[in-house]
């Protein structure tokens, strides 16, 4: 009868398990089974399919003993626990106390909420710590097949393994990592984040360790990451970086990177700084440094601060410390400070308030040529409607000066500019017509502007510059085309004062925009406002266009000799090169563009581009003929392509790039790239190799490999160059830099 019973009590338990979530909440320890028994101590007996459920957490096991009086559970065959925080525990035996608080179990396997798994020959709970013998750890659910043993990509093993849920964080004694079952690097303590943690907490970050192997050389560089957690808006990381060994000077690095949400914006700075501390009769401790700074702060609903530095001691520092920084490719560090005001007296008005001064970033500059701005005004009105006119205004204020001047830029120069734009737009003869001015009334202060020879210039200098323009476009299409093209001619006639720039200006904020379809309609071409488009001209555009196709054809007219834009972008006579764009998009994407000389009758210059797909992968080419004449010679001919390929995922996890610049004149790979990516749910490899080749016969081609390794909730590691000559041999370094882990395929 006790059998029958607990059988349909064994069916009424999987009913209540999902029917009452509160279950799973039950303040007393709840026991079911098929068969439920009393030993002659009366603990109790609970075999086939049991259960055992307390506060959220329960044991299936196909034997539980359970001692009321010790309140303890023994399991002595297999059991799966689930615990309160979806985490699952599986073993061959153990026991539990203390409400399931403590407990002591053999080949136990973990697998945690995220789907990291822990496995060890002996395990021990002690409330919210997991204490593992003999213990493995590893994100990986895939699992690669060596011979006749199965194990996953990476792994760490521990002699000891504390695994702290509540703190949330993983502690390894002797641990060691294996990747592909290899040993690939072993450390006496470890401390990583669990892959549980979603809050930051404080401790130390995954350490870096390379060795570097090189004839009878050995060195090593060893790094000790540790992250404060300051605050829920502050966080701090630094890093001490330790090289000695191979007869090298012993040096170290510290990196400071901090971090802190400010109310209405942020905070942060990084600070790298070398040391010579260990260096024999070394009087300097301290060898070089940078400071990178950046504040952003929106002051009220109105005006917004920005202040951003970029400082080191020497030239280069900043490119040999941090290369991945977009201020290594700079020629120039900048310090600025930018005070931004919007909406300031009405809608679309804009104030700019900017201080600033250069720091040269390259060995070949001077750096006393570079410029301080203090300051460098602009307030634009925002548009005032007027009836049909639309009226705005700008003005320009900036204060520039070098400690000496170049052949281009004077050593000081102020600027206080005022432009006054007015546009005015109407349908008329089935066109729309569109009337715009901008008037400029400038006055220039420059001390020491070379002219020619031994001549400089100081002195002021006032301009009063306007530019005139008369648009007009009428659409149209054609009867029963069956292309349904739309087309749109447009007509514009620009008028300005025939004046030449003055080689008495120094010229701070212009450069001449590219010579395009683009650019053609602008009434001033140039960029800035120091130097100005003199030219008087009449340009057309042609547009045709229908969902999938869109032509464009132009060409400029000028009537002044001089023009100063329309010379310094290639074009010897009045009529201009013929510009034209041809698009096409549907599953592919055509591009063309052109520029023709109609006066020497040849093509100056054409870019055709295509991006395709294909059955395995993306494809874009881009090719490029550049040509110039002088006296019917061509004096400058270029042809170049560009390519461009990347593949679809292949044997479920690979991918591969490769690009490259291929100089169809000199027969040349200028510049190739091929990269191999794998990324499963927790390793990944990064192979690049990029080669830069050169023409001239004294020129060796440079070539650089890189490896990089990356383990989910770890880090990732990218060597240094490693493939050199035997001449110039170098220590390869490993850098261990922070990695997104989206980047990792999240497979189920």
């Amino acid at each position: 009868m006790i059998k029958l019973t607990f059988q349909k009590l064994k069916i009424l338990c999987f009913l209540l398990l999902f029917l009452i979530p509160n279950i799973n909440d039950a303040k007393e320890v709840l026991l079911y089974a098929d068969n439920i028994s009393y030993d002659e101590n009366k603990n109790i007996i609970a075999k086939g399919n049991a259960k055992i459920f307390y506060q959220n957490q329960f044991i299936i096991s196909d034997l539980i003993i359970f001692e009321k009086e010790n309140n303890k559970v023994i399991l002595p065959t297999s059991f799966t626990l689930k615990d309160n925080n979806n985490n699952y525990f599986q073993a061959t035996s153990g026991f539990f106390e203390d409400n399931l608080d403590y407990g002591e179990f053999e080949n136990i396997k973990i697998k945690l909420n995220d789907g990291s798994r822990l496995v060890a020959k002996k395990g021990k709970r002690e409330q919210n710590v997991d204490i593992l013998t003999k213990a493995v750890y590893t994100p990986c659910k895939s699992r690669i097949k060596i011979g006749n043993f199965i194990c996953p990509t990476w792994q760490l093993e521990g002699e000891k393994i504390i695994h702290d849920n509540e703190n949330l964080f993983l502690y390894q004694k002797h641990s060691k990592m294996r990747v592909i079952n290899t040993p690939v690097f072993y450390i006496p303590y470890m401390v990583t984040p669990s892959p549980l943690r979603k809050e930051r907490k404080s401790g130390f970050l995954s350490p870096g360790i390379s060795f570097n192997f090189f004839d009878t050389k050995t060195s090593q560089a060893t790094s000790f990451p540790y992250y404060f957690n300051i605050d829920l808006d502050k966080e701090l990381t630094f890093t001490p970086i330790i090289n000695y060994g191979g007869g090298v000077d012993s040096s170290q690095r510290f990196i400071f990177d901090y971090n802190q949400i400010i109310s209405g914006g942020n905070f942060s700075t990084d600070l790298t700084f070398d040391s010579n501390l260990e260096k024999d009769n070394s009087e300097r401790w301290f060898k070089d440094a940078s400071l990178i700074t950046n504040y952003d702060k929106k002051i009220n609903d109105k005006y917004q601060i920005n202040v951003s530095s970029a400082l080191q001691t020497k030239e280069n520092y900043i490119q040999i410390t941090k290369p991945d920084n977009e201020l290594s490719y700079t020629n120039s560090l900048r310090t600025n400070v930018l005070l931004k005001g919007y909406n300031l007296y009405q809608l679309d008005d804009f104030l700019s308030i900017n201080f600033g001064f250069y720091q040269t970033n390259q060995k070949d500059e001077d750096s006393k040529t570079a410029p301080l701005i203090l300051p460098n005004i602009t307030f634009y009105s925002g548009e005032n409607n007027d009836r049909d006119y639309v009226t705005s205004y700008t003005l320009e204020s900036y204060n520039i000066l070098r400690e000496k001047n170049t052949n281009i830029h004077a050593k000081r120069q102020q600027k206080l500019s005022h432009k006054y734009s007015l546009n005015k737009e109407f349908i008329g003869y089935k066109s729309k017509i569109n009337l715009r001015s901008d008037i400029y009334n400038q006055l220039f202060q420059t001390e020491k502007k070379f002219i020619e020879g031994d001549t400089y210039h100081t002195g002021s200098s006032y301009r009063l510059f306007p530019l005139f323009g008369i648009y007009t476009e009428t659409p149209f299409k054609l009867k029963n085309s069956k292309l349904n093209f739309t087309y749109k001619p447009k007509l514009q006639l620009i008028i300005s004062p025939g004046i030449s720039n003055s080689n008495k200006i120094s010229n701070e904020d212009s450069s001449n925009n590219i010579f395009s379809i683009e650019n053609i309609s602008s009434l001033n071409r140039f960029s800035g406002s120091d130097k100005m488009d003199n030219s008087k001209r009449i340009n057309y555009v042609l547009d045709i266009y229908n969902t999938k196709l869109n032509l464009k054809f132009s060409q400029t007219y000028e009537f002044t000799d001089n023009s100063n834009y329309h010379k310094e972008q290639g074009n010897e006579n009045n009529l201009s090169d013929f510009l034209g764009q041809i698009e096409y998009k549907d599953k592919n994407i055509f591009n063309y563009n052109f520029r023709y000389d109609f006066n020497d009758k040849y093509l100056k210059q054409q870019n055709i581009g295509i991006e395709t797909p294909t059955n395995i992968g993306d494809l874009s080419l881009s090719y490029l003929d550049q040509k110039t004449k002088t006296d019917n010679i061509i004096n400058t001919d270029t042809e170049s392509l560009n390519y461009n390929f990347k593949s679809k995922k292949f044997l479920k996890f690979s991918e591969i790039k490769f690009s490259g610049l291929y100089d169809l004149k000199k027969e040349i790979n200028t510049e190739y790239n091929i990269s191999y990516l794998y990324f499963d749910e927790c390793f990944g490899i990064n192979l690049d190799f990029k080669r830069m080749s050169y023409k001239e016969d004294n020129l060796k081609p440079q070539d650089i490999l890189t490896l990089m390794f990356s383990f989910k909730n770890i880090g990732s590691y990218k060597s240094t160059n490693v493939l050199v000559s035997e001449n110039d041999k170098t220590d390869i370094d490993w850098e261990e830099i922070k990695i997104n882990d989206e980047l990792f395929e999240n497979i189920k």
